[in-house]
C-alpha cells in the first residue's frame, strides 16, 4: 500500500469513529467488505410521507477524498423523491455539497443530508421533475407514488440486494424468528434455558479430521 493510501485509509477509518459518534436515527451504515471506499446503507423511515419505507444506498467515496469531489450517493431501492435520479437512483449531493471541504465536511453529515430529504421535500432545481411536479401540483398523485415505492421497499427487505450480493458485509434482513428471539433472551439474562433446545455434534472422533463428528456428546435424550 502506497503513502498516499495508507493516509486514504486512516482519514475514512478517521470519518467513521466519527460517524458511530453522532445520533442518526433510522440510518445503518457499514463500510463494505470488498473496498473501503463502498458504504453500504440502509434508512428505516418512522414518519412523513415515506413512513415505513426501508430504502437501501450506497455512498461511494472518491480516491481524492477528503479533497475535491463529493461523495455519491446511490438508492438501490427505488425510490420516487424530486431530489433522486428515477434512472440511476442518484442522490443529488451536490444541492447540499457543492464543493466538498477537508475539516468542514464529514461522510456523517451526508447521512444527515439524506435523512433530511425525507422530511423535507424541496422541490427547486429537482433531478426528477415528475416528482417535483406532483408534489407541487397534485399532492394526492404524489403521495400515491411514493406509497408505492415504500410497499415496494417492505416488499424487496428479504431480497438480497444484486448491487452487493457478493459482499461479505452486505446489510441482509431475515424474516422475524421467534425461537432464535427466545434464545437471545436467555443469553442476555445469562441462563442455561437458552441451549436446551439446541442440539448437535461436537468435537471429534479419534483419528476422524471431521468437526463435530462425536455423537457421544449429544443429550442422553437424543441418544
Amino acid at each position: 500500500m502506497e503513502k498516499n493510501e495508507y493516509a486514504l485509509d486512516y482519514t475514512l477509518q478517521a470519518e467513521y469513529n466519527l460517524l458511530r459518534k453522532q445520533f442518526i436515527p433510522g440510518i445503518i451504515v457499514i463500510p463494505s467488505g470488498k473496498s473501503n471506499l463502498i458504504w453500504n446503507g440502509v434508512h428505516f423511515i418512522s414518519q412523513g410521507p415515506y413512513e415505513g419505507g426501508v430504502f437501501r444506498f450506497i455512498i461511494i467515496i472518491p480516491n481524492t477524498f477528503p479533497d475535491n469531489d463529493s461523495p455519491q450517493v446511490l438508492f438501490t431501492s427505488s425510490v420516487y423523491h424530486p431530489q433522486i435520479n428515477p434512472h440511476t437512483g442518484e442522490l443529488d449531493i451536490k444541492r447540499y455539497f457543492p464543493v466538498w471541504k477537508r475539516n468542514v465536511h464529514h461522510l456523517w453529515q451526508v447521512l444527515r443530508y439524506i435523512r433530511r430529504i425525507f422530511q423535507k421535500i424541496e422541490t427547486i432545481n429537482a433531478v426528477n421533475s415528475d416528482a417535483a411536479h406532483l408534489y407541487d401540483h397534485d399532492p394526492g398523485a404524489f403521495l400515491l407514488k411514493v406509497s408505492e415505492c415504500v410497499n415496494q421497499s417492505k416488499d424487496n427487505l428479504y431480497i438480497p440486494d444484486s448491487s452487493t450480493i457478493d459482499d461479505p458485509h452486505a446489510i441482509i434482513f431475515t424474516p422475524w424468528n421467534e425461537r432464535l428471539q427466545t434464545v437471545r433472551e436467555h443469553l442476555l439474562a445469562g441462563t442455561k434455558q437458552a441451549f436446551d433446545n439446541i442440539h448437535g455434534l461436537s468435537w471429534m472422533k479419534p483419528g476422524v479430521y471431521q468437526i463435530l463428528a462425536r455423537e457421544d456428546t449429544l443429550p442422553s435424550h437424543q441418544n
